[in-house]
């Protein structure tokens, strides 16, 4: 049987809790498996448990999240390079496929207003598919236009 220690009772609580030994769970850290000591809701001993867990959990999340986040950097990149500081460059789709570029992946895209073209982003530079394997690659649209 399991009763709570006497400074409970001497504090001056009204009613006198008992409890049965069986009725206690003793609960482990998810981390290290450590008893735990303080409120009946704690699942980590530690902070630094604590972390490890969520980090260990996350971990294949972040290393896709990464994978994707190197391919816009890679794609917006090549994209760049070809226009090589020009606002506006047609190039032929084997050409961006021989420096690498992935056409699966981009962050956005956008219509033209006037004549409803759909543009392909990777984050500030885009291209416009011309037909027959070509593309126009444009630095990003104002937000005027």
């Amino acid at each position: 049987m399991y009763s709570y220690p006497e400074f409970f009772y001497a504090a001056g609580c009204r009613y006198s809790y008992r409890m049965i030994e069986s009725e206690v769970q003793q609960s482990n850290c998810l981390q290290c498996q450590k008893p735990l000591i303080g409120n009946d809701n704690k699942k980590f001993c530690t902070y630094t448990c604590r972390n490890a867990w969520h980090n260990t959990r996350r971990k294949h999340e972040s290393r896709e999240i990464g994978r994707v986040i190197n391919i816009l950097k890679t794609n917006r990149r090549i994209m760049n390079e070809l226009l090589s500081g020009e606002q506006k460059k047609k190039v032929a789709e084997q050409r961006m496929l021989d420096l690498g570029y992935i056409f699966r992946y981009h962050t956005h895209t956008r219509s033209n207003k006037g004549d409803g073209k759909e543009y392909v982003f990777c984050f500030d530079c885009g291209y416009l598919s011309l037909g027959n394997k070509w593309y126009m690659i444009v630095r990003a649209f104002s937000e005027e236009n």
